[in-house]
């Protein structure tokens, strides 16, 4: 058995104590202590307990002393084994106690979850023995990190007592966030969040910390401590595995999107499963059940007209679970984030959708989101860019929610994600909220539907529209274009050739992605939420109100025009895809088959490239079809009506 000083540990000794010989040498205080290599197989002879007790003589006797695992493994660059190995704190300081501790760790290192996380490798355990020290107050730095602004940061969290309650979650912290200057903590640039706490010792912690990154090559994860008189230690240093950013906290969200009570087990059907599993879990839906899923879809009609109650992830009060459970009178909680995890299927809860609760297994929590959707949800473009990095690609949106980012979920690998962060964290002063969703595909369909005749015309008359408010109007436009949609696909069918049969295709998908999505789900929801602020403010109302309510109680013009406006919006909704799909101008996997039609029909590798050769004549007999309905001055001032339906 080979027992060192903590100050003369060396890689062999383990992760934990070679963390601790480097900041010995870096000259910080360090508890004094020894390390006792390769454990696991001992027997503890007495040659050994003898050779122990030495080491023990040299530590103050008047301390209890901590127990601790230093594995080969741990605390490396790759794998931290954090919380993985026991920790055996308040030790009475003789032999007897420390043996007992040595084998309770001992025992930690060949249990199935180190196994499982170190995929079945067995471990090399040295056990670190130090003093005690009774903390003030306690808890871990990261020598580097950054704010949320870009900056480059240190990071300190803070809890009294022992840092292990901070480590378990069992307490919450104060987080203090000090900007670096010149590689130098600087204090005078100093915030604090979290729990309120007396902080004025960690300013004797301050100098020792700027010495170690003064020193060390790396950016290292410190445990520390600061006892009772004020004396600061630090009981660990390992190196940063990832860049450790700074996020806001963000808050669960969820809006009654359809007011009712249901008691019930929950059902999840999850979109991200296959086809098969998919239409399994919506046949096996169990009568009395309260559906929960990422989103719903009309194909999981069969499995909503069953359900008591529905809890969705995404979804804002025009989504399809929100139209279609007020419909069918039953309670709905959309925008609930993490709902499948949350409420596993045959989980007891109750869906109070009437004072916007939901209690699972006697633990209640309240739907504090009442906007009706979150804005990076919306199907709103007019704020987005796109950034290209050197292996992928992401949207930015800038909205009254923050900073949004929506990119392909294949992408989302961690150095990508990485660079994506300090990218907008530097550019935006900002911290991203992640989307992996389709406004990232939209944006890209979005910027080639412009190239189409007249898309800017629809987009413009959508927005005069909704800023009037006028359902008339909104009915009037909806019937336009499904009548233009219809007078394009005859044309499609009887003379188009086969370039132009593409470009009506693609009309049909983008006044489809304008009424289906952008016009309800996105700028009309947008603009009505802020016209709506002030007026539900003084009547004590929520904008929620407006959907959930079959009357506005208030004799309110104003407010009674936009509730009428968002029903039409609503109905309108509901009816317009199966509209276009019922005329042929889409059809729900036109999407998934495009590029493939394409290259049998005309030998393009993909959409992109189709676009990238349209020219003034592919769009001359297309654009005298479209004209009459976008120029009152063409075809003898030709006024479209509400009466001209389909």
């Amino acid at each position: 058995m080979e027992i060192k000083n903590l100050r003369n540990a060396n890689s062999l000794s383990g992760g934990k104590a070679s963390g601790l010989a480097l900041l010995n040498k870096m000259g910080v205080p360090v508890p004094s202590g020894f390390v006792i290599n390769d454990t696991l197989d001992l027997t503890f002879n007495d040659e050994d307990i003898k050779l122990i007790e030495q080491h023990l003589n040299d530590l103050d006797s008047s301390k209890k002393l901590a127990v601790r695992s230093s594995a080969c493994a741990e605390d490396g660059t790759k794998k931290s084994f954090a919380g993985i190995f026991e920790t055996e704190l308040n030790v009475e300081h003789n032999i007897k106690s420390i043996l007992e501790a040595i084998k309770k760790v001992n025992n930690s290192a060949t249990t199935d979850v180190v196994k499982a996380y170190s995929n079945e490798e067995k471990q090399i355990m040295n056990i670190v023995i130090q003093e005690m020290v009774e903390p003030k107050i306690a808890g871990v730095l990261f020598s580097e990190a950054i704010d949320i602004n870009g900056d480059d940061v240190v990071l300190f969290e803070c809890v009294e007592g022992l840092a292990d309650k901070l480590v378990s979650g069992a307490s919450e912290p104060a987080q203090v966030i000090i900007k670096i200057k010149n590689n130098q903590i600087d204090t005078s640039n100093l915030r604090v969040e979290g729990k309120l706490m007396d902080l004025s010792l960690l300013m004797n912690i301050i100098p020792f910390v700027n010495k170690i990154k003064k020193i060390s090559d790396r950016p290292l994860d410190i445990e520390w401590c600061i006892d009772q008189n004020g004396n600061p230690y630090f009981v660990q240093a390992r190196p940063i595995t990832s860049t450790v950013f700074i996020n806001k906290k963000i808050e669960n969200s969820g809006i009654v999107a359809s007011r009712g009570y249901a008691e019930g087990e929950t059902y999840v059907i999850d979109e991200n499963k296959s086809d098969d599993e998919i239409k399994k879990a919506i046949d096996n839906f169990k009568e009395g059940s309260i559906l929960v899923a990422g989103v719903t879809e009309t194909l999981y009609m069969p499995a909503i007209k069953k359900a008591k109650g529905i809890i969705t992830e995404e979804g804002s009060a025009l989504s399809h679970a929100a139209i279609v459970s007020r419909e069918l009178g039953i309670p709905c909680i959309a925008g609930y984030k993490n709902a499948i995890n949350l409420f596993p299927t045959g989980t007891k809860i109750v869906l109070d959708a009437l004072n916007g609760k939901i209690i699972a297994n006697g633990v209640e929590d309240s739907i504090i989101n009442t906007k009706g959707f979150e804005y990076g949800e919306l199907y709103c473009f007019d704020n987005s860019c796109k950034v290209d990095f050197d292996n992928f690609s992401a949207v930015f949106e800038l909205t009254y929610g923050g900073l949004m980012v929506h990119m392909n979920s294949e992408d989302a690998t961690p150095k990508n994600m990485e660079i994506l962060e300090k990218y907008a964290r530097k550019v935006f002063n900002d911290t991203p909220e992640q989307h992996f969703d389709d406004k990232y595909l939209w944006y890209l369909e979005i910027e080639r539907f412009k190239k189409l005749p007249f898309y800017n015309e629809i987009n413009n008359e959508m927005f005069n529209i909704i800023d009037q408010k006028d359902s008339n109007e909104l009915e009037i436009f909806y019937n336009k274009l499904l009548d233009l949609l219809k007078n394009l696909m005859n044309y499609k069918l009887k003379l188009a050739t086969n370039r132009e049969k593409i470009i009506i295709e693609e009309i049909g998908a983008a006044v489809n992605l304008i009424l289906d999505a952008m016009l309800p789900m996105g700028y009309a929801l947008r603009q009505c939420y802020f016209d709506s602020m002030p007026l539900l403010e003084k009547y004590h109302m929520n904008f929620n109100d407006l959907f959930i309510n079959k009357s506005v109680s208030v004799d309110d013009e104003k407010l009674i025009k936009i509730k009428n406006f968002l029903n039409s919006v609503s109905t309108n909704r509901n009816e317009v895809y199966e509209k276009i799909c019922s005329i042929g101008a889409t059809s729900p996997d036109y999407f998934e088959f495009r590029d493939e039609n394409l290259e049998k029909l005309l030998g393009y590798e993909n959409i992109e490239s189709f676009y990238e050769t349209l020219t003034n004549d592919d769009l001359s007999n297309i654009e005298l079809i479209m004209a009459p309905y976008f120029s009152k001055k063409k075809n003898n001032n030709l006024v479209y009506t509400k009466n001209q339906k389909l």
